[in-house]
């Protein structure tokens, strides 16, 4: 299994390299702005650094070849559909994308009275939802979009629930590393989740007002 990593320098990207390196044997290439400088390379037999933009259609387009799996850590609509397009230049159909939620007014209970304070982060954008809505009738690809709540670290919350799309989501929170565990699952069952979009919380913030660490 290959797997590219977009947006590798990011916060998430770095829980999810260490989750791949020890649970499975997959190929990395970790592919961001400075890479090279920004990623200590932890295993040089299975960690290929390549910097570049994602909007770089050359640069993009030569390091999808050969790749099987990718993950976009970059979620704005110019990204998705440069990713998109680069992927079927290369022939690959699995796709992952980390979003956050909000983008359907979809947060609801008593952590959504508390988002209305929020409104920047819970903000609706038509370029995205677009950018979404073109993947899921793009029969060349296999997506996930993950909507992500509000995110901390915690490495003892690495458990997770998803919740379907069209379903309010009432989880106050998401650690990152959980995120990372939840990618790394369909890195070892790529088949799962795929064509879906769906909100990834922390089991048991249902009931929180707001995220803990607010």
């Amino acid at each position: 299994m290959n797997v590219i990593i977009l947006g590798a320098t990011g916060q998430i990207s770095s829980y999810l390299i260490e989750r791949l390196l020890n649970e499975t044997t997959a190929q990395l290439t970790l592919y961001g702005h400075h890479v090279t400088q920004r990623i200590t390379v932890i295993d040089d037999q299975r960690e290929h650094l390549v910097d570049g933009d994602i909007l770089d259609e050359a640069t993009l387009n030569q390091a999808m070849v050969g790749q099987d799996f990718v993950f976009l850590n970059t979620p704005t609509a110019e990204a998705m559909n440069a990713t998109a397009a680069a992927m079927k230049k290369a022939g690959i159909r699995r796709l992952v994308i980390s979003g956050t939620i909000g983008l359907y007014n979809e947060v609801g209970g008593k952590f959504g009275e508390w988002g209305k304070s929020m409104m920047a982060y819970f903000t609706n954008r038509q370029p995205e939802r677009d950018a979404i809505a073109a993947l899921d009738q793009d029969n060349a690809i296999d997506y996930t979009y993950v909507r992500m709540s509000m995110l901390y670290n915690n490495a003892a919350k690495t458990d997770y629930t998803l919740v379907p799309f069209g379903t309010p989501v009432t989880g106050a929170q998401v650690s990152r590393q959980a995120v990372a565990h939840f990618i790394t699952d369909m890195v070892k069952a790529p088949t799962t989740h795929q064509n879906e979009n769906v909100a990834i919380i922390e089991t048991g913030s249902e009931n929180l007002a707001k995220p803990s660490f607010y």
